[in-house]
């Protein structure tokens, strides 16, 4: 489907926003490690986007028993513990969820059996060498497309036991740690992991709930499968997943920029490996307050936001705390004051899409200007913004990024194939609605 955007003149800038999705990391590893517990769990305020949807419908093909309520946002897992995972049928597909195909490969790395993991157009694309050479020292053995240098989707993982190792990470990257992490999990002796830099610690906080043997000590992470996977306390089995920090961003940035706008968005996610989007909003002199603040296994709070005038600034360091929001960044910075560069972001070459070439034709296209570095981009406002149309190449945070920027701009703009907002954020169009927003869907 594509999205056309008209300019709106009674947009609701003074508004509650309740139903924004729960994390999507968090529903994916809530699907994940409860799969491998002891336990039936049951989530709320999941998120039943295509992503997750995938990794629920693999985790079935394993033999796990998953119920789902999606109206209401909730799903029932009865866990088969480490070992109680079933051979597949057929291929296991997930869709175009990078977390899923990584994290879910640690796992597949020590059963019994052989499978095969793959994805769409655009998982095929996605680099697979930097997860494959720590399960292979592990003792896994696994097959991909070789070019390039690198291994890509699909994946032939053939079933192995696994043994510890000591593994240094070359990239701050929550994927690749949640995947040897995983991995480990099927090894009895401590694996140790290194990081250089933290990254998002979701699977870290998921196996604590689940009383995983794993320590954790400043940079450096210990895990192991000794122990069954088991909730602390088993008679909370009913876990709130709180809402995501990265589509709230979209609403985050909107409300900042739009003139005499306060918008409120509730339960939101804040953990402090994720809120770095909050912190560089607020260095740009953006008017956000957090309240009603509460630490859970997660912990979450609201988020305040009004009409300000942001001020850029130069962001070379803490990258994997808020890599998801930099397109909706970029968006913020072209209403902002000053040069607005991000550098050591050579990560986003490899998301769902191209992210520095894709941010950089977003901003061409609304007539913005804007420089290109190998490692990120220097946007120098202009204030001028024109019509523009766009296909944002399967990449659904490049898709809300345009049309956040056309309504704030006032522009007519054509989004092309916004479907893949789905993967993250299915009920998008529906808070655009509530704010009053013009658009057609063709």
């Amino acid at each position: 489907m594509d999205c056309k955007i008209f300019p709106s003149e009674n947009i609701n800038t003074n508004h509650l926003i309740s139903d924004i999705p729960g994390d999507k990391s968090i529903s994916h590893r809530a699907v994940i490690i409860s799969s491998l517990s002891q336990n039936r769990v049951k989530f709320s305020n999941f998120l039943f986007s295509e992503d997750c949807l995938n990794t629920i419908k693999i985790f079935q093909s394993l033999g796990v028993n998953i119920k789902i309520n999606n109206p209401q946002h909730k799903i029932e897992i009865e866990g088969v513990g480490l070992y109680g995972l079933t051979p597949p049928v057929e291929n296991l597909n997930v869709g175009n969820s990078g977390t899923s195909i990584r994290l879910i490969a640690g796992i597949l790395a020590g059963q019994k059996f052989t499978s095969v993991i793959t994805g769409d157009s655009s998982i095929q694309k996605r680099p697979m060498k930097r997860i494959i050479t720590p399960l292979v020292a592990m003792g896994a053995k696994i097959k991909g497309e070789k070019q390039n240098n690198n291994i890509y989707p699909p994946l032939k993982i053939i079933g192995a036991p696994l043994k510890n190792i000591e593994y240094l990470l070359p990239i701050p990257s929550a994927q690749l740690k949640s995947c040897i992490m995983l991995a480990s999990l099927y090894s009895l002796k401590k694996t140790i992991i290194y990081q250089k830099e933290t990254s998002r610690d979701h699977t870290e906080r998921m196996l604590k709930l689940f009383n995983a043997d794993l320590k954790i000590k400043d940079k450096t992470i210990e895990i192991s499968g000794s122990k069954k996977l088991s909730l602390i306390n088993s008679k909370s089995t009913s876990i709130a997943i709180p809402s995501d920090i990265s589509s709230a961003a979209f609403f985050m940035v909107l409300g900042l920029i739009l003139k005499n706008s306060k918008l409120c968005l509730k339960n939101i996610g804040l953990n402090p490996t994720r809120n770095k989007i909050a912190h560089i909003l607020k260095e740009m002199e953006g008017k956000i307050i957090t309240t009603n603040f509460s630490e859970e296994f997660e912990p979450r709070g609201d988020i305040e936001i009004k009409s300000s005038v942001l001020k850029n600034l130069k962001i070379n360091q803490d990258i994997p705390y808020f890599i998801d929001e930099i397109p909706i960044l970029a968006v913020a910075a072209m209403f902002g004051k000053g040069k607005f560069i991000i550098r050591n972001a050579q990560e986003l070459r490899v998301k769902e899409s191209d992210r520095i070439k894709a941010i950089v034709n977003l901003v061409r296209k609304m007539g913005g200007h804007i420089l290109e570095f190998e490692d990120g981009f220097e946007i120098t406002p202009t204030g001028e913004f024109q019509d523009f149309e766009l296909d944002p190449n399967l990449d659904h945070r490049i898709a809300m990024s345009a049309i956040i920027g056309a309504i704030a701009a006032g522009k007519t703009a054509l989004i092309k194939n916004c479907d893949c907002i789905n993967t993250s954020f299915p009920n998008f169009f529906s808070i655009l609605k509530k704010l009053n927003i013009k658009y057609d869907i063709l």
